[in-house]
């Protein structure tokens, strides 16, 4: 128990500094499996991964990053949740990363997944598509990282 306990520590250190080859070492170990789904299953239930080490990889536009940021995405219910409330919920599990381009597939997928749990029939939706509420959600972002960033 002692050794998987150091396994598992080594394995969270490597994927805070390279959060690709953090998630090689957790596949070789057997903590995670292969495919997209059960990684994203496992970024869901650790909650000692660094989040800002998670937000670089679910942001990455490599093909498997984007799958399994579709099904972390996916695993999310929005379903009822007014459109804050459910952004809020997307980004507790991680920190957006600093890339213009890593936040736009984020905000994108979001929206995409927001739509889908809150489809236009049900009376308090007031996105048409899921590009109105990419828009929305993309510039809470930005106005939000403008209240708070100095700079």
């Amino acid at each position: 128990a002692r050794k998987r306990k150091a396994e598992i520590l080594a394995i969270l250190s490597k994927f805070k500094d390279k959060p690709k080859k953090g998630l090689l070492l957790a596949q070789k170990s057997g903590v995670v499996g292969q495919k997209p789904i059960e990684v994203a299953e496992w970024f869901q239930s650790e909650d000692r991964l660094n989040k800002a080490a998670l937000g670089e990889y679910l942001g990455d536009p490599d093909p498997f990053n984007l799958e399994v940021m579709y099904a972390y995405v996916d695993g999310l219910n929005f379903t009822g949740k007014h459109f804050v409330d459910a952004l809020r919920l997307f980004l507790d599990g991680f920190r957006l990363p600093g890339e213009a381009q890593k936040i736009d597939r984020l905000m994108e997928k979001f929206a995409a997944r927001y739509c889908e749990c809150n489809p236009t029939t049900q009376e308090d939706n007031v996105f048409e598509n899921a590009d109105t509420a990419y828009v929305l959600a993309y510039s809470i972002i930005m106005l939000t990282s403008d209240l708070h960033n100095t700079n």
